[in-house]
C-alpha cells in the first residue's frame, strides 16, 4: 500500500514537472517564432515616401501578424539589391531598371509586389528654358541621377521623333539643386519629392513644363519588393513574406486614412524634417498606388513596358528581356489575399494574358464570323417566313448578339452597358447580312438557302461562331470575378442566348432543347477551358500557357460541333 502511494506521488511530481515543461517552453518557442527578424531594406533615409511601413511597425500590424520586422534606412551610399543577393537583407525595395540590370549579372532576385503601381518620375524644365513642347528640347542641359531615370527621359523622347542624343544630359545634384540654380534647364524629378521642393522654392507650376511620365505611359516601374527565388520557393519563408505584405497593406490603409498621424509617426524615424514637405510628399505617394482594391499587385502589360525601355536605354535589349523572365512572381501576393480568396482558375496573371488573346485582332476575326454566322440563320428564318425588312432585321439581330446582350444584362456592372452599344461593329455586321441577304434572295433561286453546299458552309461558320463564343463567354465571368462555374453557364448563354430568344420570338420550341447537342458542347468545351487554366495558372509569367488552353477549347468545341451536324447525333432525353 505504502509502495503504491509512493508510486502516486512520483507520477504526480513528474507530470507537474512535464506541465511547467511545457508552460515555460511552448512561449518560448512562439515568441522565436515571432522574433525571426524580416529585415526590410527601404530604398532612402527615413521619410514619408515609406510611411505606411512606419505605421505598420508603430501599430504592431506586423506583430499581429507574428512577425518581427527590421526597418533598414537606406541612403546614397547603400545598394539594397546587393544586400539582398549577399544575405544581408530579406526584402529591398528597388526599380525595376536596377533590378533587371542585377539580373543580367546573374542574380536571382524576384519582384513579388509593386508598391508604386503608377512610376513617380516627371521631367520639369524651367520657365527661364523656353521649353512648351517635346522639340523645345533640342539641345537643351538635361539633369538626371543616372539611376534609370534617363532611360524614362529617352524612352519619351523617342515618341517625338528625338533621342538622348538631341540633349545634353548632366548627372544632377540632389533635392533639384541644379534645376533650382539654372545649372539645366530641365531634370528629372519624383513627383513626391524634388517637385515638391520646385513649387515650395516658389516656382509656379503653371509656368513649368512637365512631363509625368505615368501619364505618358513611358515610366519605368519603381519601388517594388524583390527578395531571393530561393526564399520564395521555401513554403515557411513564403508564408512569411504573405503576412508581410497583408500587414503591410494595413499599414498603408491606416496612412491613407489618417495621413497627418502617419506623418508624425514617420517623422519620429526621422533626425530632422519639414512637416509641409512631408504631407505633400505623402499626398502625391498616396495617389500612386491602388490601396482600396489591387495593392501590391504588379501589371504585367506594365511590366513589359518597363522591361521595352530599359532595354532600349541599357543597348543590350536582347540582355535585359533575358534577365526579365521570371523576374516577377505573384505567389506570395496571391497567398496573402489582399483581394479576398481567388475566384476562378486563373490568378491576375493568366487574366492580363487572356483579356490580351480574346482582344486580338484575330481573334476578332472570329468573333465577327462567328456573328455573322449566327445573324444569317436568323435572317434565313425571316425568309421562310416572307417577314418584312424590319422583321428580317430584328430576326437577324437577335442571334447575332442576343446572347451576349443576356449574358451582359446578367452580369451588370462592368458589362453595363452590354458589349454591342459600346462596339459598333457587331451592329454594322447585323446590318451587311441584312443587306447582303436581301440581295442575294432576289437573285438566288428559292431553293438556295437549302442547298447542300450552302448549309455545309453555314455549318462551318456556326461552329467557328459556337467555338469563339465560348471562350468570350468564359472571360467575360473571367473578367467579373465570378466564380469558375459562371464561366460554364456564360459561355453556354453567349452561345445559344440568341438563338433561344429567336425561337421564343417565331412561336417555336428551342431546337437546342429536342435532342440537338449545342449548350452542350459550349459547356464542354468551358469546361476544358478551365481545366487548360488551371495548368496554365502553374505559369503566371508565361503567356503560352493560356492560349494552349484557349485553342484546345476552341478545336475541342469546333471539332464537337462539326460532328453533330455531320452525323446528326443527338442528346440523351430522359425516359426514352
Amino acid at each position: 500500500m505504502g509502495s503504491h502511494r509512493w508510486h502516486q506521488r512520483l507520477w504526480a511530481v513528474l507530470a507537474i514537472l512535464l506541465v511547467s515543461l511545457l508552460t515555460i517552453g511552448l512561449p518560448s518557442l512562439s515568441m522565436q517564432r515571432q522574433q525571426v527578424p524580416l529585415r526590410v531594406q527601404l530604398r532612402w533615409l527615413p521619410q514619408a515616401q515609406f510611411a505606411g511601413f512606419y505605421v505598420a511597425k508603430d501599430h504592431e500590424f506586423f506583430r499581429r501578424e507574428g512577425l518581427s520586422v527590421s526597418l533598414e534606412p537606406g541612403g546614397p551610399s547603400v545598394n539594397g539589391l546587393q544586400r539582398l543577393r549577399d544575405g544581408e537583407v530579406d526584402v529591398t525595395i528597388a526599380w525595376t531598371s536596377d533590378a533587371l540590370d542585377m539580373r543580367r549579372q546573374g542574380a536571382q532576385l524576384v519582384n513579388v509586389a509593386q508598391l508604386l503601381q503608377r512610376p513617380g518620375t516627371m521631367l520639369v524644365c524651367s520657365a527661364a528654358s523656353g521649353v512648351k513642347e517635346a522639340a523645345d528640347l533640342k539641345g537643351k542641359r538635361v539633369g538626371t541621377w543616372f539611376l534609370g531615370d534617363e532611360f524614362d527621359v529617352g524612352y519619351w523622347l523617342q515618341r517625338y521623333g528625338l533621342g538622348l542624343d538631341a540633349v545634353r544630359l548632366v548627372e544632377q545634384k540632389p533635392a533639384a539643386a541644379d534645376l533650382l540654380n539654372g545649372q539645366v534647364d530641365c531634370a528629372t524629378a519624383m513627383s513626391y519629392n524634388e517637385f515638391q521642393t520646385i513649387l515650395q522654392a516658389g516656382a509656379l507650376q503653371s509656368d513649368l513644363f512637365t512631363v509625368r511620365f505615368a501619364e505618358e505611359n513611358s515610366g519605368v516601374l519603381e519601388d517594388g519588393l524583390y527578395v531571393r527565388a530561393s526564399d520564395l520557393q521555401d513554403p515557411v519563408k513564403r508564408d512569411r513574406l504573405a503576412r508581410f505584405l497583408r500587414s503591410l497593406a494595413a499599414g498603408w490603409r491606416y496612412t491613407a486614412r489618417h495621413p497627418d498621424e502617419a506623418v508624425a509617426i514617420t517623422q519620429r524615424f526621422m533626425d530632422s524634417s519639414n512637416t509641409t514637405h512631408q504631407k505633400a510628399m505623402l499626398r502625391e505617394i498616396l495617389q500612386l498606388m491602388d490601396l482600396n482594391k489591387g495593392y501590391g499587385l504588379l501589371d504585367p502589360a506594365t511590366f513589359r513596358r518597363s522591361v521595352e525601355i530599359v532595354g532600349r536605354g541599357s543597348g543590350d535589349p536582347e540582355g535585359i528581356a533575358t534577365a526579365a523572365r521570371g523576374a516577377w512572381s505573384l505567389k506570395a501576393w496571391r497567398d496573402s489575399e489582399l483581394d479576398g480568396p481567388q475566384r476562378g482558375p486563373l490568378g491576375p496573371a493568366g487574366r492580363e494574358a487572356f483579356a490580351t488573346l480574346v482582344t486580338s485582332s484575330w481573334f476578332y476575326v472570329l468573333d465577327l464570323i462567328g456573328t455573322t454566322a449566327f445573324g444569317l440563320s436568323g435572317f434565313i428564318r425571316a425568309l421562310q417566313r416572307r417577314y418584312d425588312l424590319w422583321g428580317c432585321f430584328i430576326l437577324t439581330l437577335l442571334p447575332a448578339v442576343g446572347g451576349g446582350i443576356l449574358r451582359d444584362l446578367l452580369i451588370g456592372g462592368m458589362r453595363s452597358p452590354p458589349f454591342v452599344f459600346q462596339d459598333g461593329t457587331y451592329l454594322l455586321v447585323v446590318l451587311i447580312v441584312l443587306a447582303a441577304g436581301s440581295i442575294l434572295a432576289s437573285l438566288l433561286n428559292e431553293g438556295a438557302a437549302d442547298s447542300a453546299n450552302f448549309q455545309r458552309l453555314l455549318g462551318l461558320c456556326d461552329s467557328i461562331g459556337l467555338a469563339t463564343f465560348t471562350i468570350i463567354g468564359a472571360q467575360v465571368a473571367l473578367e467579373a470575378d465570378l466564380n469558375w462555374w459562371w464561366m460554364v453557364i456564360c459561355a453556354a448563354l453567349t452561345c445559344a442566348g440568341g438563338g433561344m430568344v429567336l425561337d421564343v420570338v417565331t412561336g417555336r420550341e428551342p431546337r437546342t432543347f429536342q435532342g440537338e447537342p449545342y449548350e452542350e458542347i459550349a459547356v464542354i468545351g468551358a469546361v476544358v477551358l478551365i481545366g487548360g487554366f488551371m495548368i496554365a495558372d502553374r505559369f503566371e509569367t508565361l503567356q503560352w500557357p493560356v492560349l494552349a488552353a484557349m485553342v484546345v477549347s476552341w478545336v475541342t468545341v469546333f471539332i464537337s460541333r462539326q460532328l453533330v451536324i455531320r452525323h446528326n447525333l443527338r442528346s440523351w432525353r430522359p425516359g426514352l
